[in-house]
C-alpha cells in the first residue's frame, strides 16, 4: 500500500477503526448488547472494556461528536512517527485509569483516546520542541476551534452522562506517552 501526503498510511486505520465504530452502533440499534462491554470500574467482568470501550457509543450524536473529534486530533497524529505504539498505549493507559480509578457507570466512547491524541501533540510540541510537533498541535487548536469543537471545555465537562475521568486519564496518558517517546525519530 502506498502512502501518500494527503492520507498518511496510518491515518487509514483510523478509517477501519471508525468504520468498525459505525457499525458496532447499527448492532447496538439491531439490539446487540454491545453497552455490555464498556468499562465498569474494578469490575474483572469488564476488563475487556479496556479495549472494547473506545469502540462503543451512547446514540449517533455521541458517536458523531467523537469520529469529528478523532478525525481531526487522529489526521495530525497519524503523521507522527511514534502513532501506532501510542495509540496503544493511550488506549491501554486510559482504560486502566478508568478501570482504576474512575467512578461508578459504565464509560463507553472514543473520547479518551481523542483526548489521548490531544495530550500526546501537546507533548510532543513540549518534549520535542520540533517544528512539525507545534505545527502540529497548532492546527490542532485551529481545526478544533473551526469545527467548533472547545478542547477545555470537553476537558472539563463533569455532566452527568459524561466521562469526565476518560477524558481526563487519556489526555494525561497521550502526555505519558508523548514523554516517553520524546527521543523517537
Amino acid at each position: 500500500m502506498k502512502s501518500s501526503m494527503l492520507i498518511p498510511r496510518n491515518f487509514v486505520l483510523l478509517i477501519y477503526a471508525s468504520v468498525m465504530m459505525i457499525l458496532v452502533m447499527i448492532l447496538d440499534l439491531a439490539g446487540v448488547p454491545v453497552k455490555s462491554f464498556g468499562i465498569v470500574p474494578l469490575s474483572e467482568v469488564h476488563l475487556i472494556g479496556i479495549f472494547t470501550a473506545p469502540f462503543i457509543h451512547d446514540g449517533w450524536s455521541h458517536l458523531s461528536g467523537n469520529l469529528i473529534g478523532l478525525i481531526i486530533s487522529g489526521y495530525l497524529m497519524s503523521q507522527q512517527s511514534c502513532f501506532k505504539r501510542a495509540t496503544v498505549l493511550i488506549v491501554i493507559l486510559t482504560g486502566m485509569a478508568v478501570w482504576l480509578f474512575a467512578g461508578g457507570g459504565n464509560h463507553i466512547g472514543a473520547s479518551g483516546v481523542v483526548m489521548g491524541y490531544y495530550g500526546c501533540l501537546l507533548g510532543i510540541a513540549i518534549f520535542r520542541r520540533n517544528l512539525i510537533g507545534v505545527v502540529s498541535f497548532t492546527a490542532l487548536v485551529v481545526l478544533t476551534y473551526y469545527a467548533n469543537i472547545n478542547f477545555f471545555a470537553t476537558l472539563l465537562d463533569f455532566s452527568e452522562q459524561t466521562s469526565s475521568e476518560g477524558h481526563w486519564f487519556g489526555f494525561f496518558s497521550g502526555l505519558c506517552v508523548s514523554y516517553l517517546f520524546r527521543k523517537s525519530p
